[in-house]
């Protein structure tokens, strides 16, 4: 039997907030967002990775499942919004390939998002095992392809 969650009405304000604003926002195609510290994709990813190393390291339970919950949660919300953003090394492609690079990233996005949405099911279903190895090998696979693909020499 699957248990409700118990994310606090200002968790739900706050996802709902950034995958808003993720959504209401779309930049030009021929926009570049630079990755740096201060930069909006640099601080979703940071997001992503702290998730990753919830995952990583303490792994889904049955007593952690609410907090597994949220973090889920809030990788989902930093992958909405990253999608739309391009990353800096797209200035880095020559012009007849942009497109093409641009799309193949937001495309990984999308999968990065199918995954999560995949070890979200498994953790609303009890499955801990299950969940875990989703976190543990396909988004950590995803992760690392994207980084190698997209981040470029300086990260």
């Amino acid at each position: 039997m699957l248990q409700r969650s118990r994310l606090t009405p200002l968790t739900l304000v706050l996802v709902a907030g950034a995958a808003f604003g993720a959504l209401a926002w779309r930049p030009a195609p021929s926009a570049l967002v630079r990755i740096e510290e201060e930069s909006p994709i640099h601080e979703h990813m940071e997001t992503m990775n702290a998730a990753m190393r919830f995952f990583g390291k303490t792994g889904a339970s049955a007593e952690n499942r609410d907090k597994a919950l949220e973090w889920i949660a809030k990788f989902q919300a930093s992958v909405v919004a990253c999608k739309v953003l391009t990353p800096e090394t797209a200035s880095k492609v020559e012009e007849a390939k942009r497109a093409e690079f641009v799309a193949g990233y937001r495309t990984m996005m999308v999968d990065v998002l199918a995954t999560s949405c995949k070890l979200e099911k498994a953790l609303m279903a009890g499955d801990y095992e299950a969940a875990n190895k989703v976190a543990r090998e396909e988004l950590k696979a995803l992760k690392d392809a994207g980084h190698e693909k997209y981040e470029g020499d300086e990260h």
